[in-house]
């Protein structure tokens, strides 16, 4: 069947998970970062004895390194697999512009060389915060730089206008960044995940979005199915006509799963002759119907003789992983050729039961359609 995989075998790797991983290795880099502007500040009021409030600068120095080694890591760290991971970081880029802020007003103003230091969370921000956050921090920042100039009595007009425009532009080269790096994410996950040859989901793709739709369930509640297609007599059309109508009729059927799947559905090509389909919201009844169309759909619109073998299976509730309802809808799909392909093919349930039930000859044609298969 021209299979690439071996379904109980596949981890794919996740796009969530890869973006994960370069959060820890970016906080890492931030808090080392943070730790060393706070040292550079500490050594300045060292060597500064005899300027203002030299405890209290002192003090926000330790404050930064304490809170950058402490809570900003730990909790980064915890955060970096949840909603809450942008919201945390543009928070801690808000506090630091407060700490530069206030130790520069504290120092002087305009006039103190840690004002130089409000420019370094923005663009660091711009190497990882989406390109709306960056925006928005860059009116921060624009803010911390009038309070620096404004806030201490010897106010200089020219010295807090320069420091705001430098802001203003050090948040556009920032913006830019982003939104550069953001396309560019983009073109690279579409391209991961896009089968060049038929248009579907890769297999990583496809399984990336049945973790989402199982973990999905789970918290919502509701079900959801995934209908298996394989082509058959691949080996013999390639044999028969070459690779180019092999490569065809991989894109006649890629073409009729996705005529027959909703928009809300997803339609992935899980290696060689072997698609995949995956149906939110529908039950085994459901998703039989739609494997009928599949198998009237390649009948009726392939240019020679196509039939396809389908297993179809819902989703057993809570105690079944997508592993496992992977393998009972490949076990349908195995089912479908051993009953002389052209057909579909139910999963029975975990507990034994038939999702569907009877058979018969209701389809045009030469499609067949069964209703149990071995779980």
């Amino acid at each position: 069947m021209g299979r690439q995989h071996d379904v109980l075998g596949i981890n794919p790797t996740s796009v969530d998970r890869v973006q994960a991983g370069f959060w820890r290795r970016y906080i890492h880099v931030g808090v080392w970062t943070y730790v060393l502007g706070g040292a550079s500040v500490m050594v300045y009021v060292l060597a500064t004895p005899h300027g203002p409030h030299r405890g209290t600068l002192l003090l926000l120095g330790v404050v930064s390194v304490a809170a950058s080694l402490g809570i900003f890591w730990r909790v980064g760290i915890t955060l970096v697999d949840t909603r809450w991971r942008t919201p945390f970081f543009a928070g801690w880029t808000v506090s630091t512009f407060g700490f530069i802020a206030a130790g520069a007003v504290l120092d002087g103003g305009t006039r103190s060389p840690t004002s130089y230091f409000l420019v370094l969370p923005l663009l660091f921000a711009g190497l990882a915060y989406p390109p709306r956050t960056v925006s928005t921090l860059t009116g921060v920042g624009m803010l911390g730089a009038l309070a620096t100039g404004l806030v201490p009595g010897d106010r200089r007009a020219w010295s807090t206008a320069l420091l705001t425009m430098g802001m203003f532009v050090a948040g556009l080269l920032a913006t830019s960044t982003a939104r550069s790096r953001q396309r560019l994410i983009d073109e690279l996950v579409t391209t991961a995940r896009t089968d060049r040859l038929t248009g579907c989901l890769t297999r990583g793709g496809f399984y990336d979005r049945l973790d989402h739709e199982l973990a999905r369930s789970l918290r919502h509640g509701g079900t959801f199915s995934v209908v298996i297609a394989d082509l058959d007599n691949l080996k013999i059309l390639n044999d028969s006509g070459g690779h180019k109508v092999g490569d065809d009729a991989l894109r006649e059927i890629a073409h009729a799963l996705r005529r027959t799947a909703r928009s809300i559905d997803l339609v992935g090509r899980l290696g060689g002759d072997e698609f995949g389909l995956l149906l939110s919201g529908t039950g085994a009844r459901e998703a039989a119907l739609v494997a009928e169309r599949l198998l009237e759909a390649i009948r009726t619109a392939a240019r020679r003789p196509l039939t396809a073998s389908v297993g179809v299976a819902e989703w057993n509730g809570p105690s079944e992983d997508a592993e496992g309802l992977i393998h009972r809808a490949d076990a349908a799909l195995y089912a479908a050729k051993r009953a002389g392909r052209n057909c579909y093919v139910v999963a029975k349930d975990a507990g034994g039961a038939a999702a569907a039930a009877g058979a018969g000859d209701n389809l045009p044609g030469p499609a067949r359609r069964h209703g149990v298969a071995a779980g």
